[in-house]
């Protein structure tokens, strides 16, 4: 598949859809490869693509998106996600809000404009105002050497 909508997404991580035909691909059953229930990445698939419901049965929890990454590479009918960093050796789905338009390719300007419909930040929380070594990490980070670092292993930089 090319292009799938969220609510694609939510019918086949939940078990309504379990195979590719009934989404417009091969006919062949899909395999679920999810993060482990842990992961900042899988909450976020929970709350936002699936809008609460729970993840199939079938789904196949690994411990990171490398493993989920490693999985669908190895198996044609395989789907997964995970952070961007991570998307080497599989093809990355065209996501659709609603199912009428083009679905929009995860890219740099896409993540920073808002468009790409699946798209979490990463935060830092600090007990109090960051100061010290706390602070000048951070500081680090946002700057134009740090954002640089996040970029060449693969993540989108801040806007």
């Amino acid at each position: 598949m090319k292009t799938l909508s969220l609510d694609q997404l939510r019918q086949i991580y939940t078990g309504r859809v379990t195979n590719w035909k009934q989404v417009g691909g091969a006919d062949a059953r899909i395999v679920l490869y999810s993060r482990e229930n842990s992961s900042g990445t899988y909450v976020y698939f929970k709350d936002n693509v699936l809008k609460g419901d729970d993840y199939a049965a079938t789904a196949q929890t690994l411990p990171g998106t490398a493993a989920v990454v490693n999985a669908v590479s190895k198996d044609a009918n395989g789907i997964g996600y995970g952070g961007a960093a991570y998307a080497q050796g599989v093809r990355e789905v065209a996501v659709s809000r609603d199912g009428k338009g083009a679905g929009i390719a995860p890219s740099l300007k896409t993540i920073q404009d808002g468009s790409y419909p699946i798209t979490r930040y990463l935060f830092f929380y600090t007990r109090t105002k960051p100061s010290g070594k706390a602070k000048g990490f951070i500081d680090w980070v946002l700057s134009a050497q740090g954002q640089s670092v996040a970029s060449e292993v693969g993540y989108f930089p801040v806007h």
